[in-house]
């Protein structure tokens, strides 16, 4: 079967990046009636070519451990957040509830690391429209740091030890090391999709704008998309947010070993707020970023926002600030 014969197909794609607010964007968007998004948040389908399973980390093997095809065979319903989609009739299956909608579009933000994924989306749908949220690269970093040691992927508490030492590790890529600082790299990232697509097909939104104001930066991802502008998404919930462990290393102990992810599979959504009250500790005591640790930072990302500024035509000088 041909990529034509199927009935829906994705008209747009949202790349990036991680700990960018998209999991939240991601929620908000799939509120509006004429809005489909995959029920896997990230498929990864598009940047396989640069992606090497037999390098992933035991934890990220848990993270991604779903009955792909006993989730297709079900409603759906229950979204999943990540997998590894790799067969082209298990990916339109994905779609296959679009029917209502004039904007149907998937996340994955593999999509904005890696030069595989333009180029087959370009070439899979050379008029798709492509979103991007960047966030401040020193402030993304230490907020994924965060969430690693929330979801047990690391008990380093040197910040810049955990940083550069998971730069050093080999192999590295998607699943295999964290990639805390390559990620932050946007320049390169978005010239290649401004190298395949045209400017008016990619909108790039920036996190500071989003977080001073939630429902104007959704609404104007929604003319974008060309759906109603006048929908009122409920923009009151912010996703991903949460303090670190209580009890660290058998929060490590129950990640590493899928514990978690299983009981995720098995626990309701509804049912595990009370669990993360017993286990996490408020968002307010989580680790703060210090002046000499985003020094570093910026050091090392300087040169990749000057020229960020003038592929954006942006003001990002706030990105430089120690």
């Amino acid at each position: 079967m041909t990529q034509r014969e199927y009935k829906h197909h994705p008209n747009f794609f949202l790349i990036g990046t991680v700990k960018g607010g998209t999991t939240s964007l991601h929620r908000y968007l799939d509120q509006h009636p004429e809005v489909y998004l995959s029920p896997i948040k990230e498929i990864n389908y598009f940047s396989q070519a640069d992606i090497h399973p037999e390098h992933f980390s035991r934890d990220y093997r848990h993270d991604i451990d779903i009955d792909i095809k006993g989730f297709l065979r079900s409603d759906m319903k229950e979204p999943i957040h990540i997998a590894h989609v790799t067969e082209e009739e298990d990916y339109y299956q994905l779609f296959r509830n679009a029917d209502h909608a004039k904007a149907i579009g998937e996340m994955s933000l593999s999509y904005m690391l890696y030069p595989s994924a333009p180029q087959l989306i370009a070439k899979t749908y050379p008029r798709a429209k492509i979103m991007a949220m960047l966030r401040d690269p020193a402030e993304r970093a230490f907020s994924q740091y965060v969430m690693n040691l929330r979801q047990g992927k690391t008990l380093e508490k040197d910040f810049i030890k955990e940083i550069t030492s998971d730069d050093q590790k080999r192999p590295k890529g998607w699943g295999a090391n964290h990639q805390y600082l390559s990620v932050g790299k946007y320049y390169e990232q978005l010239a290649r999709y401004y190298a395949v697509f045209p400017k008016e097909q990619i909108k790039v939104f920036l996190f500071d704008d989003y977080k001073a104001d939630a429902d104007a930066v959704v609404q104007q991802m929604f003319e974008f998309l060309g759906v109603d502008a006048n929908f009122k998404a409920d923009t009151s919930e912010r996703l991903n947010e949460g303090g670190v462990p209580k009890m660290e290393k058998l929060n490590y102990i129950l990640h590493q070993w899928g514990i978690i992810n299983k009981a995720k599979q098995l626990v309701p959504r509804k049912w595990r707020d009370p669990f993360k009250k017993l286990m996490f500790k408020p968002a307010a005591d989580a680790p703060k970023m210090t002046a000499e640790e985003r020094s570093f930072l910026v050091d090392y990302y300087r040169e990749d926002i000057l020229k960020l500024q003038q592929l954006l035509d942006r003001d990002l000088q706030n990105w430089l600030k120690v």
